[in-house]
């Protein structure tokens, strides 16, 4: 009996096995859905966009982006840590949904529920104002700011977003006081910075307002002044040091765990193969990104350190996300 038993089961675990890899050697056999937990046209979803039409051509299925906003990005990665681990349902993330509000707040879902694919790229931290203060210049806002200790307010896409600990740790490095203005969407803010209600934003999509004129660029966290702002000084010409914060800011691709190896390897793979066509630099950086490939184990390290590291963050800055 025993030893029929162990046959039956090992029988049961060698089907399942073959399930498992003729599904693999025949993904994709149909579109995948590229999950994107913010709204419409803000960083999250033009970085979706781009890899999803590079990603579609190299796989030979059709990658569909979907916005799911909500729960300051919760709702979306519900969805995704709940779906199928069958390759056909992927997260666009930003570090915030893996690695800050889980440590600090309840989440509806479970990030140990979802793993890397790759990471696609790293925001360029462009530190925007409203032009209804009149300030020139970085050094003009901090005088302003000083001045008005607590009266003039940064705008986030949401608590315990990195936009948020952008501003958190900003504010402090500069010596200054501001308020914090969570929105739905960073792109929900954006009326508001051009009427003066708030007065600065850190979101790349702002780039595009900042060179019509609609608001002031300050200052750029990079080792360079950005071609498309080439007026705009570096965090270094400002005199400010952010000790390596927004090389933890990151998009990246996630899939519900138990998602087979060889499919996430796949993925990475196809990431890879976009991030190095020549027009995706340039494309990036119109949507201030950098092109930063890390395969599924690389960026799977890279989350485990960031997850770490964001938590001791809260805890020293004493930052509340409830």
């Amino acid at each position: 009996m025993v030893g029929r038993r162990e046959v039956t089961l090992g029988g049961l675990a060698a089907l399942a096995s073959t399930r498992v890899q003729a599904q693999t050697t025949t993904w994709p056999a149909k579109p995948i859905r590229l999950i994107v937990p913010y709204g419409p046209g803000g960083s999250a979803d033009q970085v979706a966009r781009l890899y999803a039409e590079k990603m579609s051509a190299s796989l030979g299925q059709q990658i569909i982006v979907e916005d799911k906003p909500g729960a300051s990005g919760g709702v979306g990665a519900q969805m995704v840590a709940t779906a199928p681990a069958d390759g056909y349902t992927l997260l666009l993330s930003p570090t915030a949904i893996m690695a800050i509000t889980p440590a600090a707040r309840k989440v509806p879902y479970n990030p140990n529920d979802l793993v890397a694919v790759a990471r696609l790229s790293t925001p360029i931290l462009v530190v925007t104002l409203t032009n209804a203060l009149g300030a020139k210049s970085w050094a003009e806002f901090v005088v302003l700011a000083k001045a008005n200790p607590g009266k003039y307010w940064f705008g986030s896409s949401g608590l315990g977003t990195i936009t948020h600990l952008t501003g958190e740790v900003l504010t402090r490095a500069a010596g200054i006081q501001m308020q914090h203005s969570p929105y739905k969407t960073i792109v929900d803010a954006t009326g508001d910075v051009f009427d003066g209600r708030i007065q600065m934003v850190f979101d790349p999509s702002f780039v595009p307002y900042a060179k019509a004129g609609k608001v002031f660029a300050a200052f750029v966290d990079q080792p360079a002044r950005l071609p498309d702002l080439p007026d705009t000084p570096t965090t270094t010409e400002v005199g400010l040091d952010l000790k390596g914060f927004r090389a933890r800011s990151w998009f990246g691709l996630f899939a519900p765990k138990g998602t087979p190896e060889a499919v996430l390897k796949r993925l990475s793979d196809a990431a890879a193969q976009a991030a190095a066509l020549p027009d995706m630099k340039e494309k990036l950086l119109l949507v201030a990104q950098n092109v930063e490939h890390q395969s599924n184990t690389d960026f799977a390290r890279q989350v485990r350190e960031d997850q770490v590291y964001f938590a001791k963050l809260l805890k020293d800055l004493d930052i509340k996300l409830e």
